[in-house]
Formats: C-alpha cells, sequence, structure tokens
C-alpha cells in the first residue's frame, strides 16, 4: 500500500497489485492499483473504498456499490458517484474531487490485471501543505525542457542535434521519456512523461517512505515538504 496524497482531514491511499511484463518488453513486471482508499476525518471519519468491482462506504451507514450499475449517494460533506463500468467521482466539501477510472478486461491476458486510475479532478480545497506520492506537486510549478547532449556545428550540418527531455519542479530536474498512454477505457491517448529509478530525486525521500501496513492509514509518520 502506498500513500498517494493526505493532509490534514484527507487521505488517499492505493494498494497495488503485480502481474508478468508483455512479451518482449523491457520490463520485468507490470504494477496496477487494485484498490483505492479515501479517508475523510472531518467533521466526522468517513471510509472509502473502491476496487474495480465495488464501492464500499463506510459512515453513519454502511453501503456497497456496484462498479457495473450507476448511482449516486450523497452525504453533508461527500458525494459519491458511480458511472457503470467507467469511473467513481468523489467529491469532498463540495470543492475537492477525485475521478477513479475502472479498467475491467473481458478476455485479460496474462499481463493484464482489472485495476483502477486515480485522478485529482478539482484541488481547489486541498492545502497547500498536501504531501504524498501526489500531493507533494499539487501548487509546484512543472515543466519539461530540452537541454542538448550535442550540438551542431558548421562542419557536422548534416548531423541532427540530440537532446534530453528534462522535468523540472522545485529545484529539481530529472531526465524524463515521453510515452503514449490510453485513458478513459481506451478511448483517450494521451503523452505521459516517465521518470525512472522510482521517480528518484524527483520526489521527496525514496518510494519506501511512502509505504503503508495498512489501506486506512493516514500518514501520520510520513515525510513533510523538503526545500
Amino acid at each position: 500500500k502506498i500513500v498517494l496524497l493526505y493532509f490534514q482531514g484527507v487521505t488517499v491511499n492505493g494498494q497495488l497489485i503485480g502481474a508478468p511484463a508483455p512479451p518482449h518488453g523491457h520490463k520485468k513486471q507490470r504494477t496496477y492499483f487494485s484498490k483505492i482508499t479515501i479517508i475523510v476525518n472531518k467533521p466526522k471519519r468517513t471510509y472509502i473504498e473502491i476496487t474495480p468491482n465495488k464501492v464500499i462506504l463506510d459512515s453513519k451507514d454502511r453501503l456497497i456499490l456496484a462498479c457495473d450499475k450507476s448511482a449516486t449517494v450523497k452525504t453533508d460533506d461527500l458525494l459519491v458517484s458511480v458511472a457503470a463500468k467507467s469511473n467513481v467521482t468523489v467529491t469532498i466539501y463540495g470543492t475537492i474531487t477525485f475521478v477513479i477510472l475502472v479498467h475491467q478486461y473481458k478476455n485479460p491476458a496474462p499481463f493484464q490485471r482489472n485495476h483502477l486510475g486515480f485522478y485529482i479532478s478539482n484541488s481547489k480545497g486541498l492545502s497547500l501543505y498536501s504531501h504524498g506520492l501526489l500531493g507533494q506537486f499539487l501548487y509546484n510549478e512543472v515543466k519539461v525542457t530540452q537541454v542538448p547532449l550535442s550540438t551542431n556545428n558548421d562542419h557536422a550540418t548534416n548531423q541532427s542535434s540530440h537532446v534530453i527531455n528534462m522535468l523540472k519542479v522545485r529545484n529539481r530536474s530529472v531526465p524524463v521519456i515521453r510515452k503514449q498512454r490510453r485513458l478513459y477505457n481506451g478511448l483517450h491517448q494521451v503523452d505521459c512523461w516517465f521518470a525512472k529509478n522510482n521517480a528518484e530525486k524527483l520526489i521527496d525521500g525514496v518510494y519506501q517512505d511512502y509505504l503503508l501496513s495498512h489501506p486506512f492509514d493516514c500518514g501520520k509518520d510520513l515525510i513533510t515538504n523538503e526545500v
């Protein structure tokens, strides 16, 4: 289990599962989110557990919603909306919105697993002191620049320049590789930037600092923002 985002009042954690890599791929294995848990502490503690098959809302009452049927549940500070076989939208305090995409395979290959995707649709209500693997980047400018590895000169005009893409955030800069990924059950294709070595030198600390022993851990002992 890893913590994706936390600040005083709201915590989002993700549980990973492994799968073999596709044939002829360079990776030894793949990882997917099999479960997303959201803990809301104020004004009263509420637990939300999301898997590719169901949503469990545990507050004053305990409700179980199937992911293959559309449904909406509203409480004083929380709105949970399920779009059948597509996504789950969780809105907290009316200003924080998370979208969890549901990916299910009818005939999965050995390297595929039913899994979830996590996105922050509206972060207006999240604190400047938010942290976690994703939360630490919420209020920081992120940009990608190209740095030349070699340049052309008058004697080598037939050779093209070689550049490396560098992702810059806060006072850090790491090389990244652009890849294409399909989102929303394959209906949208987007460009993504991948940082190698588990985002070493990009995140605060190392990825092991974000590991949890329990999916409903609120991350009280985790690291906070570094300069």
